[in-house]
């Protein structure tokens, strides 16, 4: 299931097999071998990737659903035998890295018995997988459907676009979204949060690659002149030489915030975003 949920979730076998650290053709052959036990093909299979099958849907949200039941029954265990609670965070981009010092120590200080399990994020999905249990708090940017979630905020950036230093944009002191609204740029994968795509993808027709992570929407603009829009807080942290950062003055700031479901009441979840806040 791991191996199907990833191969979805990058649409290529090269980069799923990348991911998972093991080579293409074994990563192929498994995926065949579960479309013959299902009885089923579960991707069309074409020049540009790989896309899910009507059946490949149903899969991915089941197996997105045995995947999170398992880390739950390997924490319980661990709780079980360790004693220790384990609080999963999932961080979406630079967001945890200049604050992770303070928080430790006031987290271990107030709850010494809990293990912080980091989940890393992914641009396909702002919230991480809160919603569905997959984290107990998404540290995460907006705009995002806040819908069955309680959000705190902790700054507000503004928002920027990376170009490539060669790009005639990188020439002007700022941009505005009719500059960038047609130009080759990063998209995000089908399904996205319409709110998320809206802010963040920089074009409306988002011609350029798909991406998951920072990492890879800057390695479009420095290899493919493609654009991406960061928050501020991004530019120190990703200094790369080859791209330029210039303000886009009409997008609206970004917020950094805490989100957690709004029916959790776990004291565990609200000590970890306060130890955050007071950071």
């Amino acid at each position: 299931m791991r191996y199907f949920v990833t191969v979805a979730e990058e649409g290529n076998v090269g980069r799923a097999a990348r991911r998972l650290h093991m080579s293409q053709p074994p990563l192929s052959q498994r995926i065949r071998v579960l479309e013959a036990e299902l009885g089923c093909e579960l991707f069309v299979r074409g020049p540009k990737g790989m896309k899910l099958t009507a059946a490949g849907d149903v899969l991915l949200e089941e197996a997105k659903a045995l995947l999170a039941g398992a880390e739950r029954a390997r924490e319980r265990v661990v709780q079980q035998v360790t004693g220790a609670r384990v609080l999963r965070v999932g961080v979406l981009g630079p967001g945890e890295a200049t604050l992770s010092a303070p928080v430790v120590a006031a987290f271990a200080r107030s709850h010494p018995e809990a293990v912080v399990s980091l989940r890393q994020g992914d641009l396909a999905d702002p919230t991480m997988g809160l919603a569905a249990g997959l984290i107990d708090v998404a540290i995460t940017w907006t705009p995002f459907d806040e819908t069955g979630l309680t959000v705190r905020a902790i700054q507000e950036d503004r928002c920027f676009a990376a170009v490539a230093a060669r790009s005639p944009l990188a020439e002007k002191g700022s941009l505005t979204r009719e500059d960038i609204d047609h130009t080759s740029s990063i998209r995000f994968p089908g399904g996205v949060d319409a709110t998320w795509r809206a802010h963040w993808q920089p074009s409306v027709s988002g011609s350029g690659p798909e991406v998951h992570s920072l990492d890879e929407c800057l390695h479009a603009v420095l290899w493919q002149q493609s654009i991406a829009l960061v928050p501020e807080s991004a530019l120190e942290r990703h200094a790369v030489e080859g791209i330029t950062y210039r303000l886009v003055a009409d997008v609206p700031r970004t917020r950094l915030v805490l989100a957690r479901r709004r029916d959790d009441r776990s004291p565990l979840v609200t000590a970890y975003i306060e130890a955050f806040s007071a950071a």
